[in-house]
């Protein structure tokens, strides 16, 4: 294994993290679904429901980052050897590729990377769709991005860029990957872009504001994300001290559910915005799913800061600390 200097290797576990948010993603959050109870084939005698097997997508994340990539390898050998290669052995495999470039070693990273898009490739072509089967959506998602990462090692970051936008082409849907890869793109160029315009479908409280003329922070959120509400408190306190200086804080979500179910779900998002945000009451609450993926949002929250002149200076797809907003927002009202 390639030893690597003590700032990359934690400048590499900060994108890992990122990467791999803990967040609830963008795709929709399915309610627990009540637990059925079958019957045997006379309809007579009851039959526990089956476990599906578990996951080794835990333990190899653990492991990967206390660096012991030989470790998760073999996590990922005794769940094939118990369960087969099914979903979740293809998820882990995934994670083994991220896990080999984070500890550089490359070789690994490149076999990793090609036997997980074959494996996708051949799902695809079977007929598996990525809106029904999370774990090749989240295979093939994790494939692409490191192999971005490679690409950027190897030719800089105009050439990922243009891998990335070529895989983005190729997929319509689901949200959640879209928002994934563009995520991608965004840590590579958005900064010192002007900031994409917001595309609104519905709102609260007010309208979607234009950007420029005062320096605006973006807060994309979920309804249910417990990491967005805790950031409540340090938002409110940054939007206090700040406003004088003319911050506004704008907060961008979607609709996740069917568009029958549109009216439910807003006043189901108003009401947690006036119970967990009520020190940020008067905020604009933006629905675009168009906006959410243009700013990548496939963790929540996401945060994008921009200046007066419309200009976005700190792109930060994770959770922040109050000290944090207080370092950037102090250079972007100036």
């Amino acid at each position: 294994m390639t030893a690597k200097p003590a700032a990359f290797l934690a400048s590499a576990l900060s994108a890992l993290v990122i990467s791999a948010s803990l967040a609830r993603a963008q795709g929709t959050p399915a309610p627990a679904a009540p637990a059925r109870v079958a019957t045997d084939s006379a309809g007579a005698k009851p039959v526990a429901p089956a476990t599906p097997p578990p996951s080794p997508v835990s333990g190899i994340r653990n492991k990967i980052s206390a660096g012991d990539l030989l470790s998760a390898e073999s996590i990922l050998e005794v769940h094939r050897d118990k369960y087969g290669e099914n979903g979740a052995y293809l998820a882990g495999l995934s994670w083994l590729a991220r896990g080999a470039l984070l500890l550089g070693n490359l070789d690994k990273t490149r076999s990793y990377l090609a036997d997980v898009r074959a494996r996708c490739d051949r799902k695809l072509a079977a007929g598996d769709t990525l809106e029904k089967d999370h774990d090749l959506e989240t295979a093939l998602g994790a494939a692409i991005e490191t192999e971005a990462q490679l690409i950027q090692r190897a030719k800089g970051s105009d050439a990922a860029v243009a891998y990335l936008r070529s895989e983005l082409a190729k997929i319509t849907a689901p949200v959640s990957l879209r928002s994934r890869l563009q995520k991608r793109i965004n840590l590579l160029t958005l900064v010192g872009q002007k900031a994409p315009a917001l595309a609104p479908e519905d709102s609260l409280y007010s309208a979607a504001p234009a950007f420029g003329g005062q320096p605006t922070l973006l807060f994309l959120w979920a309804e249910w994300c417990g990491d967005c509400r805790a950031q409540a408190a340090s938002l409110a306190k940054a939007r206090r001290r700040f406003e004088q200086d003319g911050l506004r804080v704008v907060a961008v979500t979607r609709f996740y559910d069917a568009d029958s179910l549109h009216a439910r779900e807003k006043a189901r998002a108003d009401s947690v915005w006036k119970a967990d945000y009520a020190d940020l009451a008067g905020v604009p609450v933006v629905f675009s799913t168009a906006s959410m993926v243009r700013y990548g949002v496939s963790s929540t929250p996401t945060f994008a800061f921009v200046d007066r002149n419309g200009i976005v200076r700190r792109y930060t797809p994770t959770r922040l600390t109050g000290a944090e907003f207080d370092r950037t927002l102090a250079t972007l009202v100036k």
